[in-house]
């Protein structure tokens, strides 16, 4: 038995894993919004650093199953550059920026890098959205 046996199951675990990190970020980020301690708590903390390492973990298993290089497949280094801007974009929203519009702003253009992955990953084209002609 390899690796590539386990393809689907890795593959709809990392959708599933992507929908669970997507979620939490937008209620912890609505949470520290709304003044709610509660976003910023342990539980949750380590409720996302455990989602988003299972996530980490079942992409690096699709790389290596489906033998691609994130540095040389335009779409993958597309999703790889909005992924870091994502995270320093959450980081602002949920804790570093100083105000509460500065975490808005953040908090509102880490959601777009986040749709902006989505897209990329369902065209598998760096354009994303804006891709033509739309499937």
């Amino acid at each position: 038995m390899t690796i590539t046996e386990f393809y689907l199951a890795i593959k709809a675990t990392h959708i599933g894993l992507v929908l669970a990190s997507g979620s939490l970020f937008a209620l912890r980020g609505l949470g520290v919004l709304l003044g709610s301690a509660t976003a910023m708590r342990a539980p949750a903390r380590r409720l996302s650093y455990a989602i988003d390492t299972a996530l980490l973990t079942a992409a690096v298993l699709l790389l290596a199953i489906l033998h691609l290089n994130p540095f040389t497949t335009p779409w993958l280094a597309a999703k790889l550059v909005l992924l870091v801007t994502y995270i320093v974009l959450g980081s602002l929203a949920l804790k570093r920026a100083r105000s509460r519009p500065h975490r808005a702003l953040a908090f509102c253009a880490a959601l777009l890098c986040f749709a902006a992955i989505y897209a990329i990953a369902r065209r598998h084209d760096p354009l994303g959205f804006l891709a033509w002609p739309p499937k």
